[in-house]
């Protein structure tokens, strides 16, 4: 069993810089890094490094197995992708399911990855934000049980919360800013969040999400 978990939210994405970029993208719905996110998953990389980091598992979409590489090159670690750490499959959000790209594909561009890693949850579509926790929660549960050794997790924003709260009881408050930093660990029967959203190491100022970006994400749809 894992005793200390590593929770990141992926680094800043490439529609948060490039606004437009959606209506050229063939994946609309995955967008990889910004060039200043790929900067954020640099310093994370760094941060991690000296730390006895034994396992790697990260969501299956690219922004998050991007900001995962860095620290698998810097540790010489594998990646393991499991779609129970995926993005938050809403209606709301997405006409179809957003599926990422193939496991063969992502890892012949990422060669880190895992080929032979098979998910333990894959999400249903569409599910609710609290469908959408709970089922982070227990794809939390189940990873701390089948690895041992310290475990870096690397998902979105409303999954970390939702991976936080499958193994804290009380459901602290978390912050996942790009590539904040959350850590947990086991002792004496029970998790604690030693601290959340940490982003201390970050070498440049945060960048911002556009604030018409939350208007954006009320009106997308994946066509």
């Amino acid at each position: 069993m894992a005793e200390v978990v590593w929770i990141a939210r992926h680094g800043h994405r490439q529609d948060y810089a490039d606004l437009g970029w959606r209506k050229q993208a063939d994946r609309p719905h995955d967008p990889g890094l910004s060039t200043a996110g790929v900067v954020e998953a640099q310093d994370l990389a760094e941060r991690l490094q000296s730390e006895a980091i034994e396992h790697i598992v990260a969501s299956p979409f690219l922004r998050t197995v991007v900001t995962a590489a860095h620290t698998a090159t810097a540790l010489d670690l594998p990646i393991q992708l499991e779609a129970g750490l995926g993005e938050h499959m809403s209606s709301k959000l997405f006409k179809r399911r957003p599926d990422p790209l193939p496991l063969d594909e992502m890892a012949d561009r990422f060669p880190q990855i895992n080929r032979h890693y098979d998910s333990q949850i894959i999400p249903l579509f569409p599910e609710t934000e609290a469908e959408a926790l709970d089922r982070a929660g227990q794809a939390m549960q189940h990873l701390v049980n089948a690895f041992s050794g310290p475990l870096l997790i690397v998902t979105h924003e409303l999954i970390g919360k939702g991976a936080v709260w499958g193994l804290v009881e009380q459901h602290p408050p978390v912050r996942f800013p790009t590539c904040g930093l959350t850590k947990l660990v086991h002792k004496q029967g029970e998790w604690d969040m030693a601290f959340t959203g940490d982003t201390s190491y970050l070498s440049q100022p945060r960048h911002p999400i556009p604030e018409i970006w939350n208007y954006l994400l009320r009106q997308m749809v994946h066509r």
